[in-house]
């Protein structure tokens, strides 16, 4: 009776995992190295965004400095300004907390919303 048992138990155990939900293998890093490369792709893509900000937000206020940009037009600069802005305080939450589908998602707002500013500036936007 023990000889069987001593077999039985190591079966209903491996039973007992099949039935749980393991997390996916495919899910876990390669490697610290693929981590870091990884990091470092996010990091160079929030800064390069930031810089595009920077150069919209410059261009306006001397834009605006010069004269060239007033009315509805600087309105318009200005709620593009905000947006862009808010997306880019969203990606730095999102990468703070380690969230890529925000962060990504929050990227690609800003990105559209300083698209639209240059736009704008340059006269060929709304």
């Amino acid at each position: 009776m023990r000889f069987h048992a001593f077999f039985a138990a190591p079966a209903l155990a491996l039973a007992a995992l099949t039935a749980c939900n393991l997390p996916d293998v495919g899910s876990v890093p390669a490697s610290p190295g693929a981590v870091a490369d990884k990091t470092s792709l996010d990091e160079r893509a929030a800064f390069a965004a930031e810089l595009a900000y920077e150069a919209f937000r410059t261009a306006a206020e001397v834009g605006v400095d010069a004269g060239l940009i007033k009315g509805e037009r600087a309105v318009a600069i200005a709620n593009i300004d905000s947006r862009a802005y808010q997306a880019l305080m969203v990606a730095r939450a999102a990468y703070e907390a380690g969230n890529a589908e925000s962060y990504a998602s929050a990227l690609s707002n800003a990105r559209a919303a300083i698209a639209d500013g240059l736009a704008l500036i340059k006269g060929r936007g709304q």
